[in-house]
Order: C-alpha cells, then structure tokens, then sequence
C-alpha cells in the first residue's frame, strides 16, 4: 500500500508540477523502478570543458553547486514522500570524453572530478561517485559491437546535429566516437543498474544515444550541463 501511495505522489503531484521537458520510458521503465524497494537513480557529468578560464576546482557560487543543491533539494522531497524507499544515487564522471574525444589534459580532468567528488560528499553525502573509466575494459565489448553496425546505431541526422556540435566547441572532438561512447556508456550502465538517470542535459541531447535508460527531466535550463 505504501508503494502505491509514494507511486501516486510521484504521478500525480511531483513529476507533472517539476518536470522541464517529457520523460523517457515513463511506463515501462521509470513507473516500474519507481514500484522497488530499492530505487537507483544515474546522473552522468562531464569534464570541465572552460577550464582556462574557470579553473578546475568547484568554488561556492559555481554553477556546479546550484546545481547539485537543486539535485539535494530535489532528493530531500523524494525521500520524505517516499520514506520506504531505499534511493541510491549515482554519479560518473566521464572523464574518457574529456581526454580521449576531446583532448582535454588528464591532470585537469583528474583534479576537476576531484574536486566534484568532496562537493558530492559536502552536499550528496550517501551518493556514490565513480569515473567512466573505470568501467573502460567492460564497454570495450559495447564499443566493438556499436562500431562494426554503427549505422543501425545512428542515423545521419543524429551524426549530423553531433557534428555541429563538435565543429561549435571548437575542440576536434570526434563526433562519431563520441556517439560510441554514449551508446556504450548507456548499454552498460543499464545492464549494471538498472536505474532511472536524472539528466543533467537537455532531452534532445539524450535521445537515441540514451537507448533503454528510463529518463527523467527536473533541472530547469540555467542549471544544465554545469560543466560546460
């Protein structure tokens, strides 16, 4: 009976009066992992990409923190209308994307994922943090199988809007590992978790590369991709 009751709060009070954009998978995925005794919730974050101007290490008035006490606030709710409930969070940090696709310098990824995990601990403390390459050796076989049938992976106007993307940046990031990487990194995740990912990108940018990952959308614009 509780977890009908914390069902009905979420459908009828908090997902329709927060959400930013549509979810993803709503019926089949978020609905149903909702209904567990255990929910785990999967927030990906990106290197800082302005480094040279911002720094690397999480000040108090960045982005960065807005956004992670919007998360906490957001969290707070969820755990007092859903008090049953086990909810587990967790954050990857991609820090292949950043050296790998877009040649940022590994010591500056290094000490900015550092830095994001003590703010996690500050601000999500309970929330478990880990970095994409840790998880190198098992996407490799996600990789593989994306690259030798990319085509039925992606279709040219989703390599097109990547590439445009990648030409604005400026970087000489490679679109199309890009897309490999996100595919990948979507495949495993959902096979090791099972979660609901609480983006911290606009929906468009999760679509199609996000596969099965049941999504939800609460950050309202100003907030988005903080690492940018």
């Amino acid at each position: 009976m509780k977890t009908a009751v914390s069902t009905k709060w979420f459908t009828t009070i908090y997902y329709p009066v927060n959400k930013v954009a549509r979810a993803a998978k709503y019926e089949e995925g978020v609905l149903p992992r909702l209904e567990q005794n255990e929910i785990v919730l999967f927030t990906p974050w990106g290197p800082r990409y302005s480094w040279k101007e911002r720094g690397v290490i999480i000040r108090s008035n960045d982005k960065e923190i807005c956004t992670l006490k919007f998360l906490k606030a957001m969290l707070s709710d969820w755990k007092k209308n859903m008090p049953e409930k086990k909810i587990v969070w967790f954050f990857l940090g991609a820090d292949l994307y950043g050296s790998r696709i877009n040649g940022l310098p590994i010591e500056i990824i290094k000490e900015y994922f550092f830095s994001l995990g003590e703010k996690l601990k500050d601000i999500l403390p309970g929330s478990l943090f880990h970095l994409w390459s840790e998880f190198d050796c098992e996407a490799e076989m996600h990789r593989k199988k994306i690259r030798e049938n990319f085509d039925a992976f992606v279709d040219a106007r989703l390599l097109g809007r990547t590439s445009r993307t990648a030409r604005l940046m400026a970087r000489g990031g490679n679109p199309k590992e890009y897309l490999i990487e996100r595919i990948a990194e979507a495949i495993l995740i959902e096979e090791k978790l099972r979660p609901i990912k609480i983006s911290c990108a606009p929906r468009h940018k999760d679509d199609k590369v996000d596969q099965n990952l049941p999504r939800l959308y609460f950050l309202p614009e100003n907030l988005q991709a903080p690492w940018i």
